[in-house]
C-alpha cells in the first residue's frame, strides 16, 4: 500500500518543479535580446560601402541624415555584412562594433562625388526577414 505521506511528498515536489519552470520561462520570455534591432533597409552608402539602415527600436543608435533621394531618416547607421541580406526593405539584425583592424575586407572606395555619411559602422552578424 502507498504511504499518503510519500505521495504528498511527491505531490510538492511536483508543484515545485512547476512552478520553477513556470517562473524561468517567464522571466526569459519578457527578456528581449539587446543586440536584436529592427530596421529599415534606405540604400547603399555610395561612399565607403555598406548599407545605410534606419533603426526602428528605440534605443538611440545612429544618426539623422538626408540620403541621396532628398528624405530624411532617423536613427541611421551604415551596416557591413558577409551574411545574406534578404531583399525585403524590412528586416532584423543583430550587430556589432565595426573594428578597422579585424574588418579591413568591407572598405570601400570612395567617389568623389559623394561625401560618406558621419554614421557610426557596424557588422551585422545575423539578418532576417522574422524577428529575431
Amino acid at each position: 500500500m502507498i504511504n499518503k505521506y510519500l505521495i504528498r511528498k511527491t505531490l510538492n515536489f511536483l508543484f515545485a518543479i512547476a512552478t520553477a519552470c513556470i517562473l524561468l520561462s517567464r522571466c526569459q520570455s519578457d527578456m528581449e535580446p539587446i543586440d536584436c534591432y529592427e530596421i529599415e533597409v534606405i540604400g547603399p552608402d555610395r561612399c565607403g560601402g555598406g548599407l545605410l539602415v534606419s533603426v526602428k527600436n528605440s534605443k538611440a543608435l545612429g544618426e539623422t541624415i538626408t540620403y541621396y533621394d532628398g528624405n530624411s531618416y532617423l536613427n541611421v547607421i551604415r551596416v557591413f555584412t558577409l551574411v545574406t541580406v534578404p531583399e525585403a526593405n524590412t528586416g532584423f539584425i543583430r550587430i556589432r562594433d565595426f573594428d578597422p583592424n579585424t574588418d579591413e575586407n568591407f572598405s570601400g572606395i570612395c567617389l568623389a562625388l559623394y561625401a560618406p555619411f558621419p554614421v557610426p559602422i557596424k557588422v551585422a552578424t545575423f539578418w532576417s526577414e522574422e524577428p529575431c
